[in-house]
This record gives C-alpha cells, structure tokens and sequence, in this order.
C-alpha cells in the first residue's frame, strides 16, 4: 500500500496501530492493533460509527484490548523496531486501497480502513456484531452512514 494515499487520520491511526504493538511487545501489527488504533482516536471518525452501532467506543477498546493481551509477546533481547504486518493486516490495508480507487478517493480516509476490516478481518467484524444491540447488523448500520459500496 502507498502511505502516501492515506489520509492525515488514516496515517496517524497505522503509525499508533505500530505503537500499541511496540507498547505490548508484539513482533507482529495486526487486525486488532489497527481498531484499537481507530478507536483511540480522539474526536475520530469511527468513535461516531460504534456509536450508531449501540456500542461506546471505551466498551469496545476493551473488547479488542482482551484480544490483544492474548496474541503472542516477544521477551528477551529482540529488537522491537522491527515490527512485521500480518497477512490479515496486509489484506485490509489493500482492500481499502481498491475500494478508494473504486470509489475515485484520491485518498484512503479512516472509514475505509473500518470498512477494509469489517470486509476482511473476521474476528474483529465478529466481535463487533456480537456487541451490536439486537435487531442491528453492522452492514446496516454502516450502509445508512453512507460508508458502504454502492
């Protein structure tokens, strides 16, 4: 993916996905770092989607923050600049990108790289409809924010 593509949120939520992993000493960036990334995010974007969804963003930060503690973490002396991105990870930014350029954005915005998980990273999309108040589904909620594919 070209990070030049990305806009000024989409940018800053992929360098402090790379942060969290760092910060809980994970060789890998994964699905789970980018939506706890996204919804750190303050006055973001995807804080307002969860919202519509019945969910509070800090109630669902915990949710993906159990899931984080559970990945796998590098002790001893490795060097923890070199974080990897998973395929999963690599997936979603690619599908973002394809649905920028299908949608003719010049640039990937944070709602993209939500979408991107919802379409592409299982578990999240899961956890995220598991929390979702009954009657809703997350496609619907996003399709009426305008977020979907036509």
């Amino acid at each position: 993916m070209d990070t030049a593509k990305l806009t000024q949120m989409s940018r800053q939520a992929v360098t402090d996905a790379q942060n969290v992993a760092r910060r809980l000493n994970h060789n890998e960036v994964d699905t789970w770092h980018l939506l706890s990334a996204l919804l750190m995010q303050e006055n973001g974007l995807v804080s307002g989607i969860v919202d519509k969804l019945g969910l509070t963003a800090a109630a669902l930060a915990l949710a993906v923050d159990r899931e984080l503690e559970r990945l796998p973490k590098v002790t001893g002396s490795v060097d923890t600049s070199k974080i990897y991105v998973t395929q999963a990870l690599n997936d979603v930014l690619t599908r973002t990108e394809e649905e920028a350029k299908s949608l003719k954005d010049d640039f990937v915005p944070v709602e993209h790289l939500l979408l991107g998980l919802l379409d592409v990273a299982k578990p999240a999309r899961g956890l995220i409809a598991g929390e979702v108040e009954e009657g809703s589904t997350v496609d619907f909620v996003v399709k009426d924010d305008g977020l979907t594919r036509a």
